[in-house]
């Protein structure tokens, strides 16, 4: 198994390997031939970069959606630190979650309990308060910008460690 430093590596070598191949390689050499059969490639070229992460994260909404019932804000290809599992990071107004390529959702946060979130190159730390204790949650995404957006807009502005929403509100 090939290891690699980012891990979306898997994805930019799916788009590279298929722009050079079916995108370059195949219609130079079918062109002689055919020129129907070089459309052909570079078609399977597109849909082998653009359309599967495209279907796949229409997938991810669709779950999402069936999840929660509500509209998706946000779908963002991401990886989830602890566990290793890809998948897609997902907001709605009410919920964020992890929705796995091809496992049930097994986490859904409510975006009231998110106290702190820290942004750091593409790595995303939730810390969720829970009746009991704080837990924290580990996710690498392709787009942290756009995350931290939501995060604002949604949560607003991340806490300073050792302060709760609720204390803050009575001071």
């Amino acid at each position: 198994m090939v290891r690699h430093s980012n891990p979306f590596a898997g994805r930019y070598t799916r788009y590279i390997l298929s722009i050079l191949i079916f995108g370059l390689l195949l219609p130079f050499l079918l062109w002689q031939t055919d020129p129907l059969f070089s459309l052909l490639s570079i078609l399977a070229a597109l849909l082998l970069t653009v359309g599967v992460d495209y279907i796949l994260s229409q997938v991810a909404q669709y779950k999402a959606e069936a999840m929660v019932s509500e509209p998706v804000r946000l779908v963002l290809p991401a990886f989830k630190r602890t566990t290793g599992a890809k998948g897609f990071f997902v907001m709605t107004d009410r919920f964020t979650m992890f929705v796995p390529l091809w496992h049930k959702i097994t986490l859904v946060l409510e975006n009231e309990r998110i106290m702190r979130y820290e942004i750091d190159n593409y790595e995303v730390d939730l810390i969720v308060k829970f009746p009991n204790k704080h837990r924290s949650f580990y996710f690498t995404v392709s787009s942290p910008h756009r995350v931290q957006e939501r995060l604002e807009s949604v949560v607003g502005p991340s806490l300073p460690y050792k302060y709760d929403k609720s204390e803050n509100a009575t001071k």
